[in-house]
């Protein structure tokens, strides 16, 4: 519809003047017909002025220079036109250009696009491009990936992937936030890597991730962000038959997760240590979302405990036998009543929970004693796994709750040896297989990290959404026009990130590309191979012609057509 316009209000120009020269006094027909041409030619001239009429492009290929990109690359590839991108360096062949579209609208007939050099950065990913030919530099050396843990729980267990490139014979090593190495492992024939570690106290903490070689020299790092979440707090009951080092170290353990913890202790002669007795019925089971007994607790269990316990089983209540001692006949029948049949459980044998890393080769093997406890039926889940991968316990549901059986007799030795994080992982696996689930707060799906420096898009949060960084500034993040629901920020600092959505918030860690800069590249390198074959038909789009023909046109006839207007006929000036 606006195309139209110009040509509209030229038409009505052209008539309401071709009116007035039809009005007397009427001019003789020689030279009305001469206005009336002269309208209708600088009418033509100036509309084409406007709007030039367009001829087929020039199919031409244009060279495109990035990051890492040599006059050398350039020269090898014959093109139309060759420009830089503002990371490129300065190469007398190209020409400098802000962006790709730029780029582009100086050249809109392109029917191939060569890049050359690392690759195209995010912002001129996000375009419509002409087919797209990728001529890589050299694969950039060290960490060029990084997979950061998701939200942890205090104490949970995690792992850190990534992949080293380019450095045979290096090794890869994770530091705690402190700066204490915590595992350090040798890259597989691919470069990639898993390393391990556990969270501590809820917040945001960076981890480093390096490379070494074979002298111990750092050759690249990358910062992992760990976020840790607060947990609803557990309510767990321990019953324990007699007091033992297993059950000091599990009050520890409840402790150091923020467990709301009742102990209770048989000392003999209907003595008991602890907290103070409670009973076992429904009303104090509903209030638990951990029982955990050892065997001789719960073979001391009446009929009618049981039942409670059975009760509160079946409306979501988690329940964990320990067996530190083999299983008598009460005990046996009271799992068989809660659906778990076991046989065995009369010897025990060593156990390797996992490998120990390069990191912990001072200290002694993460090994426990298990009982030869094995479970009839199908419905048994295994409760944990050790490193041979063989199932160590079992649990199954009852109801809405769960119910399992721990058979390993000396958990606590691994605190000893100096392994607490492992202690922590085994009964924090346990507590998240068995316990009823807590209640947490909703989180923001956000992703760990992202760069600074690049346009970020988060989709599916309530708005308002703001950005608070470190120094407290607050950038508020605005819709996002080519995606629903998602809003887009382009923040220029590193660092963590607190994102506030309505009434949740949570963190990213932003991480600058000058100090992740194989990474970086890596990215960059693999999101411009993935862009080849994604374009459009190589259709040579139409380019207008030069104005400035049609505009002199349009100036030396309207000064003729004025000139003609204002020339008097001689007898008229002589008359006058």
């Amino acid at each position: 519809m606006m195309e139209w316009l110009p040509l509209a209000l030229i038409v009505l120009a052209v008539a309401l003047a071709s009116l007035r020269f039809a009005l007397p006094p009427r001019p003789p027909a020689l030279r009305l017909t001469a206005l009336l041409l002269l309208q209708l030619a600088a009418s033509v001239l100036l509309y084409f002025t406007l709007q030039p009429p367009a001829r087929p492009g020039n199919a031409g290929t244009l060279v495109v220079a990035t990051s890492g990109a040599s006059a050398a690359e350039l020269a090898a590839v014959p093109a139309a036109a060759y420009v830089r991108l503002p990371e490129a360096p300065a190469l007398a062949a190209a020409t400098a250009v802000p962006d790709l579209a730029s780029a582009l609208r100086q050249h809109p007939g392109t029917r191939e696009l060569v890049v050359v050099g690392q690759g195209l950065p995010a912002r001129d990913r996000d375009i419509t491009l002409p087919p797209l030919r990728f001529l890589a530099n050299a694969a950039p050396r060290g960490l060029v990936e990084l997979q950061a843990p998701p939200l942890l729980a205090p104490g949970a267990a995690f792992n850190v992937h990534s992949r080293v490139q380019g450095m045979p014979g290096a090794r890869v090593e994770l530091l705690d936030p402190a700066g204490h190495r915590v595992d350090i492992v040798t890259p597989d024939a691919s470069g990639r890597v898993t390393l391990h570690a556990s969270a501590r106290e809820p917040g945001d903490v960076s981890f480093v991730l390096r490379v070494l070689d074979m002298g111990g020299k750092v050759l690249d790092q990358l910062p992992v962000p760990v976020r840790t979440r607060a947990s609803s707090a557990p309510t767990i009951r321990v019953l324990a038959g007699a007091p033992g080092p297993e059950l000091k170290y599990l009050q520890r353990w409840g402790t150091d997760i923020g467990a709301r913890l009742q102990t209770s202790m048989l000392i003999g002669g209907g003595l008991q240590l602890g907290d103070a007795p409670a009973a076992i019925d429904a009303a104090s089971l509903a209030r638990l979302d951990l029982l955990l007994l050892d065997e001789r607790r719960l073979a001391s269990l009446s009929s009618a405990q049981r039942a409670a316990i059975t009760d509160a089983l079946r409306a979501g209540l988690g329940v964990l036998v320990r067996t530190g001692g083999t299983l008598d006949g009460n005990a046996r029948r009271a799992l068989r009543e809660w659906g778990l049949e076991v046989r065995g459980g009369d010897q025990t044998k060593p156990v390797t929970l996992r490998s120990v890393t390069d990191a912990e080769q001072n200290k002694t093997p993460l090994t426990v004693e298990r009982f030869n406890l094995e479970f009839n039926g199908t419905e048994v889940v295994p409760l944990l796994r050790a490193a041979d991968g063989t199932a160590i316990g079992g649990w199954r549901a009852l109801g809405l709750g769960r119910v399992g059986v721990l058979p390993v007799t000396d958990s606590y030795a691994l605190v000893l040896a100096g392994h607490a994080d492992a202690h922590a992982e085994l009964w924090n696996a346990a507590l998240a297989s068995v316990a009823r689930p807590l209640a947490n707060a909703p989180t923001l799906q956000l992703p760990a990290w992202a760069w600074s420096s690049e346009r970020i898009g988060l989709c599916g949060l309530a708005a308002p959404v703001q950005m608070l960084a470190d120094d407290g500034s607050r950038t508020a993040l605005l819709p996002d026009p080519s995606a629903d629901n998602c809003v887009a920020a382009w923040p220029q600092k590193a660092g963590w990130q607190r994102i506030e959505a309505g009434d949740q918030h949570d963190s990213i860690l932003l991480l600058d590309p000058a100090k992740a800069v194989a990474l970086h590249a890596q990215q960059m390198r693999d999101a411009t191979f993935a862009m080849r074959g994604s374009a459009a038909a190589s259709t040579p789009l139409p380019v207008p012609v030069p104005r400035w023909p049609w505009l002199l046109g349009f100036v030396l006839v309207a000064a003729l057509l004025w000139w003609l207007e204002r020339r008097r006929p001689a007898g008229l000036a002589t008359q006058g």
